[in-house]
């Protein structure tokens, strides 16, 4: 009885060990640190790492971190950035570039992420959130994903405008820098949240502006290599 006793107690320290991991890190390159919850220090991260909800991962220069969920969704890091995992279905990304391959989920289970800039709410996509000093920016290869501001409503300009610049390429360039600043009073839909479907990407602006494009798929491929 006393050994079943032990045993039971064993089990039950291991579950709760482990009843807040929200992944492992599968790959790691160059200077990759993490901070854990309550914490001032940081700590190096190798291959193998547990992450544990309140961990915040932060990777260095030239330094890379792919990390795979418990629901088998990917994320990798690239250099000089900083994501936080607040629990299985919330995520704070806090600067640099992450490309994020998530696995199909339920409404109930759905996955958002907070940037400086907006919201993103996820059930099952491939995209990349830039934030840097030289953009913000959320690309979009598979699925559609919601994007909610957290500030003002958003100015939000569609593609409209880029693809008509074809059919006024042969005008003068001052002919269709009018028509463009006339097309953009007519298109820019004001709103507090927006989908943006695959094969776009949004970028966002001063005065809470943003503008859709086109993705880069090298991008997207140099992540996917990574996973490999």
């Amino acid at each position: 009885m006393k050994k079943l006793t032990i045993i039971s107690v064993i089990l039950s320290f291991f579950s709760l060990l482990y009843a807040d991991v929200l992944g492992e890190v599968v790959k790691v390159k160059g200077i990759v640190k993490v901070k854990h919850k309550d914490s001032i220090k940081k700590t190096k991260v190798k291959k193998g790492y547990k992450i544990q909800t309140g961990d915040i991962i932060s990777t260095y220069s030239k330094a890379f971190a792919v990390i795979k969920l418990k629901d088998g969704s990917d994320i990798v890091l690239d250099e000089k950035s900083i994501l936080s995992f607040e629990d299985k279905n919330k995520l704070a990304q806090n600067s640099g570039k992450i490309f994020y391959k998530i696995t199909k989920r339920d409404r109930k289970n759905g996955l958002k992420i907070k940037t400086e800039f907006a919201i993103i709410g996820i059930k099952g996509t491939t995209f990349i959130i830039k934030d840097d000093n030289t953009s913000k920016q959320v690309a979009l290869k598979e699925g559609l994903i919601g994007i909610e501001s957290i500030k003002e409503e958003f100015k939000l300009y569609r593609k409209k405008v880029l693809e008509e610049y074809e059919e006024y390429k042969n005008k003068q360039l001052s002919e269709f820098e009018k028509y463009k600043a006339e097309a953009n009073k007519q298109i820019a839909i004001m709103t507090k949240e927006f989908e943006l479907e695959s094969g776009s990407s949004v970028s966002f602006g001063e005065d809470n502006e943003a503008k859709e494009g086109d993705i880069d798929n090298d991008e997207f491929e140099k992540f996917e290599k990574l996973l490999e």
